[in-house]
């Protein structure tokens, strides 16, 4: 008895999910990732996880033409506002200066929110030149995340040259 409970503990363990190592999200990174359908280069930053969450996410892909497909994970539980797999809504993106209203749509299939980001947009500026943002859900199902933007221009512009071939 005694040792399948350890072995249980242990199973469990192992399935749980693990936060980010507070190293993991010091600072930006472009990196490649499987996603589906292949392999994509990915700009990204995270929170570490705390409690039961999952870390939060913020990242940019290539999208359509002249655009980064642009991606929010709040780590939250994943679930739309009221269920609603067509939700869509907006986010606040404030570096303390200033304020952009970003529209969001849900993706029903990884559990985050996606809006295009224009490669030369005010919301790529800000994501490459400030020192943090934070993303202020209207909706209060997502949870507001602050994120540094240590390194973000060099991970942007590494993205950018990948998705100016496409």
């Amino acid at each position: 008895m005694c040792c399948r409970s350890f072995a249980i503990v242990g199973v469990l363990a192992f399935l749980a999910p693990m936060p980010a190592f507070a190293s993991d999200c010091l600072g930006w990174k472009a990196e490649v990732w499987e996603v589906e359908g292949g392999r994509a280069l990915t700009a990204h930053i995270c929170t570490p996880a705390s409690g039961a969450e999952r870390q939060a996410m913020l990242y940019l892909q290539c999208g359509e033409k002249g655009a980064y497909a642009l991606r929010f994970d709040d780590g939250g539980a994943g679930d739309p506002p009221n269920g609603d797999p067509e939700w869509h809504g907006r986010i606040v993106f404030s570096d303390g200066r200033q304020r952009l209203d970003v529209a969001m749509t849900y993706e029903a299939m990884d559990g985050v929110l996606y809006a295009p980001a224009a490669f030369a947009g005010p919301l790529v500026d800000m994501l490459s030149h400030s020192a943090s943002i934070t993303l202020t859900p209207d909706e209060k199902t997502f949870k507001a995340r602050t994120f540094t933007l240590k390194g973000s221009g060099t991970a942007l512009a590494r993205l950018a040259r990948a998705c100016s071939g496409r």
